[in-house]
Order: C-alpha cells, then structure tokens, then sequence
C-alpha cells in the first residue's frame, strides 16, 4: 500500500489514527465510502449526515404523543424521519409498566339512616 492512497483517506474521528482501510460503501441512493480504524476496529464514513436528536426536541415528541397528534405530523412538523421516530415510540411505550398500581381508596365508615315505608294493598 502506498503511502498517498492512504493520505486521502480521512483519519479515525474515534482514537485520531491514520492507520485505516476502505470498507465496503453505504448502501443507500447516495453510496458513501466506508472506513475501518485498523487501531481501533470502528467503521465510519467521511462526511456523516447523521442527525443528533437533542433532549428538548424528545421532550416535546414525548408531549406531543400524550396530544394524540398522528406520527406523521410529528415527524413532518419536526423534520424527523419516520423509522426513527416508530422506533423511538416503541421503546418509549416499552418502558411504561403494563399493568398500574391503583392505591386502595380511603375506608369511610358510611351510616345510613332511612325510614320505613309500610304500604298495604
């Protein structure tokens, strides 16, 4: 292997190595080049188009399926792509008990006082 052909490739973004090798390609409409760190073992791609889902775009995902709003329009409104985001109310709703504890109610000692009603026919 030469030393140019490897000056190309970019280097590991996980442990900074150079030591690296071509690994296949994405299989998506736009193929990428894949890498793999020899130091390390990660794959990775050059330029990823990966999009990080910050803490409050959740929060509201989460208060917008307690709204009942349909997941297409969640993922319309926010620009999320609806495998991820099937994927992420299934794990949410996994994670809530399926039966629910109900607390027993408060014990009233009720009296009833009625009178009597006699009726002859």
């Amino acid at each position: 292997m030469s030393l140019e052909s490897s000056s190309n490739r970019p280097p590991c973004p996980y442990c900074g190595s150079c030591q690296i090798s071509k690994n296949s390609s994405t299989h998506h409409k736009k193929q990428k080049q894949k890498y793999k760190c020899k130091d390390c073992g990660r794959q990775y791609i050059e330029n990823p188009t990966k999009k990080y889902i910050d803490s409050c775009t959740i929060k509201l995902i989460e208060k917008l399926l307690l709204e009942r709003i349909s997941l297409r329009g969640i993922a319309r409104v926010l620009d999320l792509s609806i495998k991820w985001l099937q994927k992420f109310v299934n794990n949410f709703y996994r994670h809530i008990p399926y039966e629910m504890e109900v607390a027993a109610p408060k014990t009233i000692n009720l009296v009833v006082e009625c009178d009597e009603l006699w009726y002859e026919c």
